[in-house]
């Protein structure tokens, strides 16, 4: 397809071919229109013939009775030229004109046979103007009968035996003249679309190739090709009707330059449009864009001018100005009340709304300032409509957004490096602290006597063993924090998880003189978590107690549904001063034990809360002297 688009003898042959093709198309529009005309379609040959011959015989007969008759009557020198036009040798067309009285008056029909006949009525008169009615009154003075005929054999050269050799070739041709117009649009399309794409190219290059009719203004193009169409249309303005011939070969001379022209033109448009910015080759768009720099010239020295004076001093100006302008109104005006009262309701008209838009910038200045105040870092003001001092003052809100927000984004960045760092690290310790846990209980195997070796195997487990739980404890706080844990929530019975940790629970409470208190519903009561995740939640808040209750004392497991929520409340006495808030407390690394005398890491708050909100709870800290209460809420299922 390049190889064609890219050839002028090509893009030469589907210039040729197009004009041909839409010549066919108009012609066979216009057929398929006539043919419609004279029921071609729709009525059987005999019936167009007579549409046909109607139209004829009507001409002739007005020929006959107002050139032939006259000429008779009056035995004028062109009634030779008459009779020789209707004679049998030169026409098809029998008459037979009779007065009012049916008199034949003059006749050239003589009994022959014929084929098709018709007869018109003529009134001869003038009209008057008769004072007594104050009208024009029309006044017969003749009329005349034509009875007109057409030879059944036509054996001369006329309109009649023209028509029927063509009625002939149109009738057999209705159908398949729809079909050939159909088929030249379809090719006139397809032969259009081909030089559209060819436009500018040329052999041997790929890039789009202007020639010199592309570099004319294309309104300048426009007008010229209006120019044309104009100059056509008064040359077939002046040529004469009764030149048949002539106009319809000066008619299809102009048709076939006008497809050549907007032909020309139209690949002329596809080149511009393919190099981009058409619409700057025109004489308007020069004419407009010069006009527009100057303008803007101007309005750029006043900006830089006015952005350069200080608001006071702008403000200044403009009431002087305004001043001035209505002291400039009330001289030239005269003490005329009628005037003062119509520049008085114009000035209203431009300083209310005026004052309405300098309203509606404040108000859009103060909602953005609330919003970036409340949190909303992402929130951006609006600056297209604002203007002048507003405007600056609005994108200096606008940086202050991104300025924090870039800190912000710092900030989580940092947070996230940490928790990346802790994951890594711990990671490597798992390594070589796997090594000592196998080795510390090879030695523990090994037969040793009673003393200062044992003593020291028995506090190398214990420690590696402590150590190892605080590298789990440090992986697991990585991964609930950065949600880097898998979630399956199903629907769950959260009394019976409750029950089974509180069950796991019970003896080792027991033997640290704690006295566990379960208290549910008896209705089941849904949730939509990971068991999994949730037993660890329960798992890490029940060892808390074991660690750190005043022994002999209750701990109270609560399961409550509150306002469509499934409401777990984990309550104990703390067994050291609790002088430190909830929220510090749900902090890594941070216990309430202070002295830092038990083997806790200062993660199972943390790592409980973080789980909980992995599956779209909640976990709540409350501390009230040395009572220690945790609320975990989850949305109840029906």
């Amino acid at each position: 397809m390049n190889r064609l688009t890219h050839s002028f003898p090509a893009k030469v042959t589907a210039v040729f071919l197009f004009v041909i093709s839409v010549m066919v198309f108009v012609s066979g529009v216009i057929g398929i229109y006539f043919l419609s005309e004279y029921d071609f379609y729709e009525s059987s040959m005999e019936s167009a013939r007579n549409n046909v011959f109607e139209k004829i015989t009507r001409a002739y007969a007005n020929r006959v009775y107002y050139n032939y008759l006259p000429a008779y009557l009056n035995k004028s020198h062109d009634l030779q030229r008459y009779a020789n036009e209707f004679s049998a040798d030169n026409t098809n067309f029998l008459f037979v004109i009779k007065d009012e009285e049916g008199k034949t008056i003059l006749s050239s029909y003589e009994n022959q046979e014929v084929q098709f006949s018709s007869t018109y009525h003529y009134e001869d008169g003038d009209y008057w103007y008769d004072e007594a009615k104050d009208s024009f009154v029309y006044n017969k003075t003749a009329s005349h009968t034509i009875e007109c005929y057409v030879s059944k054999i036509l054996t001369a050269n006329d309109r009649y035996s023209t028509a029927e050799f063509w009625m002939q070739f149109a009738y057999s041709m209705r159908y398949a003249a729809i079909i050939l117009t159909a088929a030249s649009l379809i090719f006139s399309i397809m032969l259009f679309i081909f030089l559209m794409c060819s436009a500018g190219r040329r052999r041997g290059k790929e890039d789009i190739i202007p020639g010199g009719i592309d570099k004319i203004p294309f309104d300048l193009l426009l007008a010229i090709l209006f120019v044309i169409g104009v100059l056509e249309f008064a040359v077939i303005s002046e040529i004469h009707y009764t030149d048949t011939f002539g106009m319809v070969l000066i008619i299809i001379s102009f048709l076939i330059l006008d497809v050549l022209i907007l032909l020309l033109a139209c690949m002329s448009f596809a080149v511009r449009y393919k190099l981009g910015g058409w619409w700057k080759n025109t004489i308007i768009w020069r004419f407009l864009h010069f006009n527009y720099r100057i303008l803007r010239r101007i309005l750029l020295g006043i900006k830089y001018l006015l952005q350069h004076l200080p608001l006071l001093w702008q403000t200044t100006l403009g009431l002087a100005v305004l001043s001035f302008a209505e002291f400039f109104i009330i001289v030239i005006t005269e003490h005329n009340i009628g005037i003062l009262l119509i520049i008085w309701l114009l000035g209203k008209l431009i300083f209310i709304p005026a004052i309405l838009y300098i309203t509606i910038n404040l108000h859009q200045l103060k909602i953005g300032s609330q919003r970036i105040a409340g949190g909303d870092l992402e929130y951006r003001i609006d600056t297209r409509r604002l203007f002048w001092e507003f405007k600056r003052h609005g994108e200096n809100l606008n940086n202050i957004s991104a300025g924090m927000s870039k800190a912000v984004e710092e900030r989580l960045k940092s947070e996230r490096f940490k928790t990346e760092l802790i994951t890594n690290v711990s990671h490597d310790i798992k390594t070589p602290l796997t090594s000592i846990i196998n080795y510390v209980d090879l030695l523990k195997r090994e037969e040793m006597e009673e003393g200062p070796i044992k003593e020291y195997v028995s506090v190398l487990d214990r420690q590696s063993a402590r150590l190892k739980k605080l590298v789990e404890d440090l992986v697991e706080a990585s991964k609930a924090s950065t949600g880097n844990m898998v979630v399956n929530s199903i629907r769950t019975e959260v009394g019976v998880l409750l029950t089974q940790a509180a069950g796991e629970y019970e003896e080792r409470m027991r033997d640290n003189g704690l006295e566990l208190i379960l208290n549910k519903s008896e209705d089941e009561i849904f949730i939509m978590a990971d068991g999994r995740l949730l037993w660890r939640v329960f798992d890490n808040l029940l060892s808390n107690i074991c660690k750190y209750s005043q022994p002999d004392t209750r701990a109270y497991l609560n399961l409550e549904k509150v306002n469509n929520q499934a409401v777990i409340t984990f309550r104990n006495i703390s067994k050291y001063p609790l002088n430190i808030t909830s929220e510090e407390l749900l902090e890594r690394f941070v216990r309430g034990d202070s002295s830092r005398s038990t083997d806790g890491s200062g993660l199972g708050l943390s790592i409980a809360k973080s789980l909980a909100e992995l599956q779209n709870g909640r976990l709540d800290l409350v501390i009230d002297g040395d009572l220690f209460k945790v609320i975990i809420t989850f949305d109840a299922m029906p």
